[in-house]
């Protein structure tokens, strides 16, 4: 045993192998970070929602006014862990920051395994490691690897020298800031809810089903209604945006005119106080309104209010409340135009693309630098040579 140990102690100490090593844990913990973080910062509304549960979980309520802005700053923050530990870029504070996140993350994490365990009822990530940290295991597992990539960083095999490696933090950053920004004033580019476009709003209702969560009947009936409808769903009503009431109410008009159904789903009882005054900041809203749960909202909706174009209980297409359509003919003239039902995947693929050309730019130039001065220093050597064999020839 004790000899097996001593050919392992001493393999470790080969540089060769310490350089595998750091490279393929910073690539885990880079890409475990990167992808959930993005998908974060697509998603700014979800973020938001899955801060708010831990922020009323771990009784700190009195930050919720800020949940926003923690959300926002969170995912930017795991998402530029993600790119620079991936590219091994300013290693360094890289791994120190990830070691300090991702401990803050097993913290919290055992916090609320037990008090709050439907914490992520309707967040959906791709990867089992939310951004606040789902799997107490899963973070312990990538803590001993940053751990060992800051041990070993001087055996980092980086990609972009210190010269440029500082503006990809920055850009990074600036990047996800961005991102997050326009996926809040529009809609997330990659739908992570429980009900996409092209899928069946029945969904919905087998979410509220599997939750025990009650549906008024009327509720019920006005999103599995047959033909064309629109439903406009707002999580909270006193805050839900008025910006576009005119587009709404004309949009309203519309549909009474071709006999599509439109209704509104509001948390708050329609007969209250909050549905009237929301009625009066609309200019006099005359469509109806009817009630759904808050926990329901938070599992399809990302806008406040956020649009639903219906047919036959299939979602066709969702729009923002910055981005109201107007309609000066029938739907069924649109739908025989273009049936193509958007999946997000372009608008991911764009990002990407937007994010990865300034990298590879950056790259490049950071190459030609180094090639420029390799080959200063080459023509400079071979001058100094040339002028020595001068002198000596000349002695």
């Amino acid at each position: 045993m004790r000899k097996k140990l001593s050919i392992l102690i001493k393999k470790l100490r080969n540089t060769t192998l310490r350089k595998i090593l750091v490279f393929v844990s910073r690539l885990i913990v880079g890409l475990l970070c990167l992808i959930p973080g993005y998908e974060s910062i697509v998603d700014p509304v979800g973020s938001n929602i899955l801060c708010d549960r831990f922020l009323h979980c771990l009784k700190l309520d009195v930050l919720l006014p800020l949940s926003y802005i923690i959300s926002i700053s969170i995912s930017s923050l795991q998402f530029v862990i993600g790119v620079c530990m991936t590219l091994g870029a300013k290693i360094k504070w890289t791994s120190i920051m990830a070691t300090i996140f991702l401990t803050i993350q097993i913290i919290t994490s055992a916090t609320t395994i037990h008090q709050c365990p439907d914490i992520y009822d309707g967040i959906t990530r791709t990867i089992s490691a939310h951004t606040f940290g789902s799997s107490i295991a899963h973070n312990i597992m990538l803590l001993g690897l940053a751990s060992l990539v800051f041990h070993w960083r001087n055996y980092n095999l980086a990609l972009y020298t210190k010269r440029t490696e500082w503006i990809i933090s920055i850009y990074g950053f600036a990047f996800s800031v961005v991102m997050a920004i326009h996926c809040y004033f529009s809609l997330p580019i990659l739908d992570l809810t429980v009900c996409k476009e092209g899928d069946s709003i029945k969904k919905v209702l087998d979410y509220a089903e599997s939750h025990k969560i009650d549906m008024d009947e009327n509720t019920r009936a006005a999103m599995s209604h047959n033909g064309y409808s629109f439903i406009l769903v707002s999580p909270d009503i006193t805050q839900a945006s008025t910006t576009y009431r005119k587009q709404l109410n004309k949009l309203y008009s519309y549909c009474k005119s071709n006999n599509y159904n439109f209704a509104m789903l509001t948390t708050s009882d329609p007969d209250s106080r909050e549905v009237d005054e929301y009625i009066i900041e609309t200019s006099g809203a005359e469509y109806p309104f009817l009630q759904i749960s808050r926990e329901l909202t938070d599992a399809f909706v990302r806008s406040n209010p956020e649009l639903f174009l219906m047919k036959d209980g299939i979602v066709e297409e969702k729009f923002s409340c910055y981005q109201i359509p107007t309609y000066d003919k029938p739907l069924e003239e649109y739908v025989s135009e273009d049936t193509e039902v958007s999946e997000g995947w372009n608008d991911v693929a764009k990002s990407i693309l937007f994010f990865g050309v300034p990298l590879i730019a950056i790259l490049i130039y950071d190459y030609l630098i180094e090639l420029a001065k390799l080959l200063y220093r080459f023509w400079k050597t071979k001058r100094k040579k040339k002028e020595t064999e001068e002198t000596s020839e000349q002695q």
